[in-house]
């Protein structure tokens, strides 16, 4: 093995090493959005779920079905998770309201968009 191949093995292995090491920043970087983007998928689809099943629902029903979930990445240990259901309720209906999975009848009570 000459003196030109091991200086380019190690380039490329200095290479490979830098790429990865920014890959890896960047995924601890966002993992606090993308953790809070599963949570509020993961409680969305849980009420849509039950919307299937029931007419309507309210944010006091809401915040007893989401309470207690909890997401994580399978790469990660770092989970969270709904400690109290009525704090988050909110977020999920306007979740739920901007990607129009459901819609108010005007008496504080949601239904699946039609």
């Amino acid at each position: 093995m000459s003196t030109g191949q091991m200086i380019l093995g190690i380039v490329l292995f200095a290479i490979v090493t830098a790429i990865l090491y920014v890959w890896g920043l960047k995924k601890s970087v966002d993992q606090q959005e993308n953790l809070n983007r599963n949570l509020m998928s993961a409680c969305g689809s849980r009420v849509v779920k039950y919307l299937k099943k029931h007419d309507t629902i309210t944010k006091a029903e809401i915040a007893k079905l989401i309470d207690g979930v909890t997401v994580g990445q399978f790469w990660s240990r770092r989970r969270i998770k709904v400690q109290d259901g009525k704090k988050v309720s909110g977020q999920v209906t306007d979740f739920l309201l901007e990607q129009l999975y459901i819609e108010s009848d005007g008496n504080g009570r949601y239904r699946l968009k039609k």
